[in-house]
């Protein structure tokens, strides 16, 4: 699978830190990156680094915002809330289409994590790609 440094939103973001809502670490500059898409769809990586525990559920929600650090966010997609037992370290990724990189959209995209529950351990790397691997 092709990962690009500029995509990647998260590396190793510790989701067991207490918090119900966290944004992206980092987020991607949608004006420079639909150039890299070419009208290809995209698709948002999840990769469990560090298996959960406590909590009850995180849900994956792809964002928009005018601004880098996500501060006011649009939703745009919600997954469905992942149970702390099946964020487990080395299952399949969880992968979420963002779908065309459409100019209505705002600047910069990002996701943020929905927790339920208290979390005292969970780790995630999160980013973006064209070809999400499929054969885990």
């Amino acid at each position: 699978m092709y990962i690009d440094k500029q995509l990647r939103l998260d590396s190793e973001l510790d989701i067991g830190s207490g918090l119900t809502t966290q944004a992206s670490t980092y987020s991607v500059d949608l004006a420079a990156a639909k150039d890299v898409a070419a009208g290809r769809p995209m698709y948002v990586v999840v990769v469990v680094d560090e298996a959960f525990v406590g909590g009850t559920s995180v849900s994956f929600d792809i964002v928009t915002d005018t601004v880098a650090t996500l501060a006011s966010p649009t939703y745009h997609m919600r997954s469905l809330a992942v149970l702390t037992a099946d964020l487990t370290l080395n299952r399949e990724p969880i992968v979420l289409p963002i779908g065309q990189v459409d100019s209505d959209r705002e600047r910069y995209l990002g996701v943020y994590y929905t927790i339920s529950g208290t979390f005292t351990a969970g780790k995630v790397t999160t980013f973006i790609t064209l070809d999400p691997q499929t054969n885990w």
